[in-house]
């Protein structure tokens, strides 16, 4: 059973799933991918009987994607979970959702090979996903993400995105509402907003652009070709996004993430979609604001990034966004 526990130093949430050390994984601790796969792979259409039943299903055979709750989940939607407690620390339940978003059938195929309208299905089935967790009882937080590649994450070569609610507000969620809602006391306006008219004013890290969305390399960039992707019309959730700008969500998407995998073979990323506000900031929405992290795995973190949470970065947010504009 899992549990959450709580560091007192960094109020930092971790959780616990030991389950999930029984996961399927394709890849060697050498980061070559293992020669032959000793069971087909769960997530290729004719096996579905390998995954947990599905939630969802675009077709009942041919299907393009399918949803279902994680075999090995971080969280569980348990009841009656309950964790021995101390008296100097503090832990709850892991309680909360888990699923899986198999976004193709087919095994080698990956999200910037998608057709755009099937991209845009996805991105539809993730905001239905995501809005019906966010109505699950006690859930406070709901996290969207992708891995692709060995060093984003991933365990299971086919692609796929993952969905987690969870009981609790993440540090560094906690860290942006907090940020928004100071900015908006001093300047009342929206952080996001007015750093998107900054970025057009600039010209110089901006990487792409629709009729509805703006792509970025964030003026102090954590990763190197690092990319924010954020709605030009302040909207706080993923849920409120009308199918017009789903639609155009998915073109300026996949068009970052046909210039990533342009950097180098088999390049790891991740995508992280960043809410606004959480259940705590409904109250708020007028200055909180949704986004969408990229996140180039080039290279990894060290002492100095754990020890101090500083990071070094090789790559200037200019110089990355001159790659992204030159196609």
């Amino acid at each position: 059973m899992s549990e959450m526990r709580k560091n007192k130093l960094t109020q930092e949430w971790i959780i616990y799933a030991e389950n999930r050390q029984k996961r399927p994984y394709e890849f060697e601790k050498s980061l070559i991918k293992k020669e032959k796969r000793n069971t087909p792979c769960p997530f290729c259409r004719g096996n579905e009987c390998q995954t947990t039943p599905a939630l969802y299903q675009d077709r009942e055979q041919n299907w393009s994607i399918r949803v279902f709750p994680n075999r090995f989940p971080a969280v569980q939607y348990d009841k009656n979970q309950k964790v021995e407690k101390e008296t100097f620390y503090e832990a709850i339940p892991a309680f909360g959702r888990h699923e899986v978003v198999v976004d193709t059938p087919h095994h080698e195929q990956t999200i910037e090979q998608f057709s755009l309208e099937h991209l845009q299905n996805v991105i539809s089935v993730l905001q239905k996903r995501f809005i019906d967790i966010k109505n699950t009882k006690n859930i406070q937080q709901v996290q969207i993400f992708k891995n692709a590649g060995v060093d984003a994450g991933m365990s299971i070569k086919h692609s796929h995105w993952q969905l987690v609610g969870l009981p609790t507000v993440s540090k560094r969620q906690q860290t942006y509402q907090t940020a928004s809602l100071d900015y908006y006391k001093k300047h009342n306006h929206c952080i996001l907003c007015d750093m998107i008219a900054w970025e057009k004013q600039q010209k110089v890290r901006i990487c792409g652009e629709t009729e509805h969305f703006i792509a970025f390399a964030p003026y102090a960039s954590r990763f190197s070709y690092e990319v924010w992707i954020l709605p030009k019309k302040h909207i706080s959730s993923f849920a409120l996004l009308e199918q017009k700008e789903i639609n155009d969500f998915a073109f300026i998407l996949q068009k970052m993430l046909k210039r990533i995998t342009q950097l180098r073979e088999d390049i790891s990323y991740n995508i992280c979609f960043v809410e606004g506000g959480t259940e705590q900031t409904q109250k708020h929405d007028n200055c909180l604001h949704w986004s969408v992290q990229i996140l180039p795995r080039i290279g990894g973190f060290a002492a100095l990034e754990f020890a101090t949470e500083s990071y070094i970065n090789s790559v200037l947010p200019e110089t990355a966004s001159k790659w992204y504009r030159s196609e």
